[in-house]
């Protein structure tokens, strides 16, 4: 007689694959709550850098001198990065450029923005459920990144001899995030409290 062993995988003991996710960027208005500008959907190919780092204060006392005291001290975020494929004739024009001229009216006054206006966006990072396909794919982990703004931008190298897509990037640093994953199988991830709005 066969017998089924309860260490058989199932979809509810599947780790979320992390090759389907999808961004989207938020335009914060002069208050930094969201709304201040039209939500843009990518697909990128990667997104890397979720992480925080706490620094740790180190304190020692004459009495207590068998071991160093550990306190939290500060908190910081890694800069992420979003690495897409170069593609002509966006919508608005390349998004790096963009963001690229709206650092330039913060330092300069010569971008393409207003002076004043805030050039900080919410992030969105949802990664979808597998195998769906359908637009409207369950959201099974969901990063909220507050005030993000991008610092740094590359190109991929241009090579006669290679046989790659052109790959553009761009790093962002942020003021932390919040996650959320669903609950089980065939459910969603709840949005992740924005707590800065």
């Amino acid at each position: 007689m066969v017998t089924q062993k309860t260490s058989l995988s199932s979809p509810a003991t599947d780790p979320l694959r992390n090759f389907k996710f999808q961004v989207i960027l938020t335009p914060l208005n002069a208050t930094g709550a969201g709304g201040g500008g039209t939500s843009i959907t990518l697909g990128f190919m990667t997104v890397q850098g979720l992480a925080a780092n706490i620094d740790s204060i180190p304190y020692r006392e004459g009495n207590m001198n068998t071991v160093t005291q550990q306190m939290p001290g500060q908190t910081s975020f890694n800069p992420i990065t979003l690495s897409h494929g170069v593609i002509c004739g966006q919508t608005g024009g390349p998004l790096e450029v963009n963001m690229l001229q709206q650092i330039f009216t913060v330092n300069q006054g010569s971008g393409t923005q207003a002076p004043g206006m805030n050039f900080r966006y919410k992030a969105d990072i949802q990664v979808l459920d597998h195998p769906v396909t359908t637009q409207d794919a369950p959201v099974k982990a969901w990063f909220i990144v507050h005030n993000a703004w991008t610092t740094a931008f590359a190109w991929g190298d241009l090579d006669a001899g290679a046989n790659q897509t052109l790959v553009a990037q761009l790093s962002m640093v942020h003021e932390g995030f919040d996650v959320s994953y669903a609950a089980g199988v065939g459910t969603s991830a709840a949005s992740a409290p924005d707590t800065l709005q």
